[in-house]
């Protein structure tokens, strides 16, 4: 499995946006990327790509000592191959000095949680109808094994 991982750009755009409205009922619009990507000094948008399509894309916030998993995502088609755990582990490897890392996951999404939990993330507690459709969000934070011991 060749891919690449990049910082997202402007052209990825509409690709993306495609894409979110595939894998999400509760799509991020285009505006929330174009953020994404200008916050250059806060915010890590990225693709994963093989063969020069994307078959995943993520977004981090960082902030001093914390970050933030704000959106990650694995194509359907890409998805039970790998691809969502090599994504964790180069926002893992990229942000290895962040003492404490949060996302937010449908309570519904095992295959997700699974994937968090070999990570060391931890459930912290549940967001009532934190989605547009009313879902829980479980919140989940890795804490670096430094600031645990």
């Amino acid at each position: 499995m060749s891919v690449i991982l990049r910082r997202m750009e402007y052209k990825d755009l509409q690709q993306v946006y495609d894409l979110e409205k595939q894998i999400f009922a509760d799509a991020w619009p285009p505006e929330s990327f174009i953020n994404e990507i200008e916050n250059r000094h806060r915010s890590y948008p990225f693709l994963m790509t093989q063969e020069n399509k994307i078959v995943g894309y993520g977004v981090v916030l960082h902030l001093p000592g914390e970050l933030h998993i704000n959106n990650i995502a694995v194509v359907p088609e890409y998805r039970r191959q790998g691809y969502g755990k090599k994504m964790m582990q180069h926002i893992l490897n990229k942000f290895s000095d962040t003492s404490e890392m949060y996302l937010e996951v449908r309570r519904s999404n095992t295959a997700a949680i699974r994937l968090y939990e070999k990570f060391n993330f931890e459930r912290v507690y549940l967001r009532k109808a934190y989605y547009g459709d009313g879902e829980d969000a479980l919140v989940m934070r890795r804490v670096s094994a430094l600031e645990k011991g």
